[in-house]
């Protein structure tokens, strides 16, 4: 059986919603997708922030969380929608994994990182990427909002 690894959809003007399969290449796609889309609205630095932000969540829902279910449905999906609004970029992330608060968990410090060989870091990333961490859980569904204060980028072609 083939399953693809996105689905991306415009639910907007401004949003950008994507159902990620829950596969550690499925999650490459969508950090590539969304660096793309940043750079519409925020220098090369700020879409390259973004893609790791979002490979480094994705990876962890895969790994650590929704991908570890025992009964994962070969279909099963996590949702991440990109929006725009008022010099910001939002990330909303959604799956029905196991409950984890990344803005209450403690980071681990690139120190740690070393003195184990490596790893653990992604909380660490995204606090020192992010602007804003929220999390929420409402019933089965896990829900981690970042955002991302931007100027938006100047039409390069207006100089010429």
């Amino acid at each position: 059986m083939t399953h693809r690894a996105l689905c991306i959809g415009v639910a907007d003007g401004e949003s950008l919603a994507i159902q990620v399969h829950v596969t550690l290449g499925a999650v490459r796609m969508a950090a590539s997708a969304v660096r793309g889309v940043c750079e519409l609205y925020a220098d090369d630095e700020i879409g390259y922030q973004l893609e790791v932000v979002v490979a480094e969540i994705g990876n962890n829902i895969v790994l650590h969380g929704l991908g570890t279910e025992p009964d994962l449905p070969e279909d099963a999906v996590f949702s991440l929608t990109v929006r725009t609004a008022d010099e910001t970029i939002h990330l909303t992330f959604e799956d029905e994994g196991p409950p984890f608060d990344m803005s209450t968990a403690i980071p681990g410090t690139p120190e740690e990182s070393i003195a184990r060989g490596g790893g653990g870091l992604g909380i660490y990333i995204v606090r020192k990427v992010m602007d804003e961490l929220s999390y929420e859980r409402t019933g089965n569904v896990n829900r981690l909002c970042l955002k991302k204060r931007i100027a938006h980028r100047e039409d390069e072609t207006a100089a010429d």
